[in-house]
């Protein structure tokens, strides 16, 4: 009955409503009042970075994947928890005042019944979790919002949720839950292990801990001799793995250093500092010596010196964002919206190769699937790419001329040769060969590309981003040959975009032609004899680790990979400004993404390295990296396939982690292994 009742007094008061209340000076002065709200909290948010736009019930509905609900009936609610809204969250701020100009009229009818004491009837709430979102009654909670009243009467329905909800929550936190939820469907560690609260601050670590869990699923499967459920797996994992660190997290105090994190995240970076640490020193680091040395470099106890930078770099990077705020606070809903769906049908052809399945993305379980998936996605890049004829034939020592116009001894007993090899028609490409001090018998070898530089570079005769790598290598003990880029040095005629403009016209890519010259830089070591043809590896930062990357997705005789600063998304990276077009194949985005091609390096050793304040990547890289490794999982080789983020590193090549990683792969006992 009170149901019923409700829905007949609402429709005589929407009637009494629109028919006789209309706008005072005192409902329009309050009017003004929260329009000047409205403005200010959004120009503040420029500067705090806290939310100020309320949630999509339906797209937290999706993502935190909701389905059972049931009627609370009547309740008083704090109005801070309304946090969202299902239908007009873009017309309000997340304190509900209004953004629109076109709501006056309403709004204001609305006032002028609270001020001539009519009082408003319940609105209707979802409530999920500690938080609520409006299903009708939007301009009655915006009313007394601006009337400061603590609470408003609603009827409520929940939705169960295995993700707790707060009224904090904002829109990065929602993606965070529905990680969260997505890795409890498949895990249901919250129902195997209810004592330990593994919630993180950052969606992508998700990946990471249900790579690690399917890592022990195998592991046990192997083991045991029968295939070991999930579940299963994880309730080993968690008292194997996560339980023994959480307690030295508790034990050492170490969640003390970082306010604002929580367990699963000082979990999550112990293990990936311990891979860091064991790929750069060569050795097995213990987890205790992994959390000093986390908490030493990075540990954050607040100082005032810590707020006061912390306080700078928001106000920084809050003005490049204030002329778009102002103008969308301004005028919301008029010239932002019209540009928002602009841009979005300018870019519905890109949206929709985005969002779809890639052609070429494996999706099946066997070797057999995967050795024909590898063979045709192969022959699919090569043509994209534009390498040339295919397949290509192997150049012998008689089809490959090569001049070595200088010889240079160096500290340590190093030599460099510069040699001058015929890799296309009568294209003659500057290398440089170094061979370390001492050579008996042949020796594993890496090919160094430079990233959008020349081989002065990685030969450390000029500094740069590159950090000599070629040099450092081979003083390390590798023979290296670093190959001079189409565009760049003694090959700068033309530069590198005016050569892949006219490569795209016959079908062919920048890259494709670097990819034959690569090729051809292999054919050639090869024919030494300081080079063991079993051990070859190839590196490169930047464009030197793209061209790392297509190399060794097309050519098996690269047995080792490390590609610096690169990894990412083709979508993502395209739309940048910064972004040098060179990198944008013609066509791709028709056939797969990023991680489909680093995935067809399985099930060889690769390593991606993308330092966290490098402004050439971002957080895309681990999406692409969990294709790539599903691949590496399904081969039965997971533990050939990383990626390490150093918290400190900027666009510079890690020497450090690249000797590290060659030398286990290339002259350790995993090569033996391998």
């Amino acid at each position: 009955m009170r149901r019923a009742w409700h829905w007949h007094w609402m429709a005589q008061w929407s009637f009494d409503l629109m028919s006789e209340l209309y706008p005072t000076p005192e409902t329009q002065g309050e009017w003004q009042q929260a329009r000047r709200a409205a403005f200010a909290q959004d120009v503040l948010t420029a500067f705090t970075r806290r939310p100020n736009n309320l949630l999509s019930f339906e797209e937290v509905r999706q993502k935190l994947c909701l389905h059972n609900v049931r009627y609370l009936g009547l309740q008083d609610i704090p109005l801070d928890h309304i946090v969202g809204s299902v239908g007009r969250y873009r017309d309000f701020t997340r304190a509900f005042f209004p953004r629109q100009e076109g709501m006056e009229g309403r709004w204001q009818r609305i006032a002028r019944l609270v001020t001539t004491g009519g009082g408003l009837p319940p609105i209707e709430l979802y409530k999920v979790g500690q938080a609520y979102f409006v299903r009708d009654g939007n301009h009655r909670v915006s009313v007394a919002r601006q009337h400061k009243a603590p609470a408003i009467q609603a009827y409520v329905w929940e939705y169960e949720t295995r993700v707790p909800l707060g009224p904090d929550t904002d829109v990065d936190d929602l993606l965070c839950k529905a990680a969260h939820v997505a890795f409890l469907e498949r895990t249901d560690l919250d129902r195997l292990c209810p004592q330990l609260h593994l919630e993180l601050t950052q969606p992508d670590g998700y990946e990471d801990l249900l790579g690690e869990i399917e890592d022990c699923q195998q592991d046990l499967s192997r083991a045991e001799k029968r295939e070991v459920p999930l579940d299963e797996a994880s309730a080993w994992w968690c008292r194997r793995y996560y339980a023994p660190i959480a307690q030295i997290i508790r034990q050492r105090e170490i969640l003390q250093e970082f306010p604002g994190r929580t367990e699963a995240d000082l979990y999550l970076w112990l293990r990936r500092n311990q891979e860091e640490l064991e790929t750069r020193y060569g050795h097995q680091v213990l987890i205790e010596e992994a959390a000093i040395d986390l908490a030493q470099r990075f540990g954050e106890k607040t100082t005032p010196i810590k707020q006061l930078q912390k306080a700078v770099g928001r106000l920084a990077s809050g003005v490049g964002e204030l002329s778009g705020r102002l103008v969308e606070s301004i005028a919301p809903g008029a010239q932002t919206q019209e540009n928002d769906a602009l841009a979005a049908a300018l870019l519905a052809p890109l949206r929709r190769a985005a969002t779809a399945m890639p052609p070429y993305r494996f999706a099946g379980t066997t070797r057999a699937a995967w050795e024909t998936w590898h063979t045709q996605f192969r022959d699919q890049l090569w043509q994209l790419l534009g390498v040339g004829d295919c397949p290509r034939r192997l150049l012998e020592p008689a089809d490959l001329p090569a001049e070595v116009a200088e010889r240079v001894s160096l500290d340590g007993g190093l030599q460099r040769e510069l040699i001058w090899l015929n890799t296309e028609a009568e294209l003659h490409v500057p290398v440089y060969l170094f061979l370390p001090a001492e050579v008996a018998g042949a020796r594993p070898a890496i090919v160094v590309f430079p990233g959008h530089g020349t081989i002065a570079q990685t030969a450390g005769v000029q500094k740069s981003y590159q950090r000599a790598n070629a040099l450092e290598l081979a003083r390390a003990g590798f023979v290296t040959l670093t190959v001079e880029p189409r565009g760049f040095g003694r090959l700068g005629a033309l530069g590198h975009l005016q050569i892949d403009a006219a490569a795209r016209l016959v079908g062919r890519t920048w890259y494709g032609l670097l990819v034959r010259d690569a090729l051809c830089a292999i054919d050639y070591l090869l024919t030494r004899p300081e080079v063991d043809a079993a051990r070859i590896g190839a590196t490169g930062i930047g464009a030197g680790g793209a061209l790392t990357m297509y190399t060794a997705a097309l050519d098996d005789r690269v047995k080792v990979s490390l590609v610096n600063s690169y990894l990412g998304k083709y979508v993502v990276t395209c739309l940048d400004e910064k972004h040098c077009p060179c990198n944008d194949i013609p066509g791709i985005l028709r056939y797969a993404e990023m991680g489909d091609v680093a995935a067809l390096i399985a099930p060889r050793p690769v390593m991606f390295v993308n330092g966290r304040r490098d402004p050439s990547t971002g957080p895309a890289a681990r999406g692409s990296f969990a294709i790539a490794r599903q691949v590496y999982r399904i081969l039965g080789v997971p533990q050939r396939a990383k990626l390490i983020e150093p918290e400190e590193m900027g666009h510079a090549f890690d020497n450090q982690l690249a000797i590290g990683w060659f030398r286990r792969w290339l002259v350790g006992r995993e090569n033996q292994e391998s």
